[in-house]
């Protein structure tokens, strides 16, 4: 019988570590998408599709930072085909918000029909809500 406690098992232990890892790393890229487009000069429209959770709101984070950095004076959030919406995207719609007002910009966020979204954003005050 083997132990937990020889090289052995350690190694096949911190293999296993490694490559779950190595997945857990891989599967938030795939679980968000964002996809960018511009119905009018002044306006940028980000559609997320997937979920936003802890492992993917920096990417939602990254996304509306470089947007509300950008030109144009509009910015709709469209949060529609989202399968899941957690707290760490309100904590990313409030920090958005704040650069909207620091640059000027009118920040919008369409929940649709995704329930976690708009059961998160009726607690929200601030945020503007399509």
């Amino acid at each position: 019988m083997t132990s937990l406690s020889t090289p052995r098992a350690l190694d096949e232990k911190r293999a296993f570590s490694a490559s779950s890892e190595l997945r857990a790393l891989d599967e938030p890229r795939g679980r968000l998408r964002l996809h960018v487009s511009r119905p009018t000069r002044e306006t940028a429209v980000v559609k997320a599709n997937g979920e936003v959770d802890l492992a993917t709101a920096p990417r939602l984070w990254e996304m509306l930072d470089q947007r509300l950095h950008g030109s144009g004076t509009r910015l709709i959030l469209n949060l529609s085909e989202l399968e899941f919406f957690g707290v760490p995207g309100v904590r990313v719609l409030e920090r958005a918000q704040l650069l909207a007002e620091d640059t000027g910009t009118q920040l919008f966020v369409f929940p649709g029909e995704c329930r976690s979204a708009r059961r998160l954003l009726d607690l929200c005050d601030g945020l503007r809500v399509l």
